[in-house]
């Protein structure tokens, strides 16, 4: 079984709730830096992209990330590392 900290460097897709605009599901796709008891560390690519334009900027010193509490978390899904097969497309 893998843990979550066994992820730690890896892309992984995530959906974030917001308990304040109450949307269903924010799906993202981005690297996990960190975990800590009570939450995750996650690269902030929007707001780095975001800084990029407004500052015309091609680099920025540091990337931004970001700590998410578990509670604002509902699911993280990474790959394993071995493929997935299809028994139909494969005669089986």
């Amino acid at each position: 079984m893998q843990r979550l900290g066994d992820l730690v460097g890896s892309e992984v897709v995530m959906s974030l709730v917001h308990p304040i605009l109450e949307q269903p599901e924010n799906i993202t796709v981005t690297k996990l830096t960190g975990v800590e008891d009570s939450g995750i560390w996650i690269e902030g690519r929007d707001l780095a992209n975001t800084l990029h334009e407004s500052k015309q900027m091609a680099i920025i010193p540091k990337m931004p990330l970001f700590f998410v509490p578990f509670s604002q978390i509902a699911w993280i899904v990474a790959g394993a590392d071995y493929p997935s097969l299809s028994e139909s497309n494969l005669g089986v």
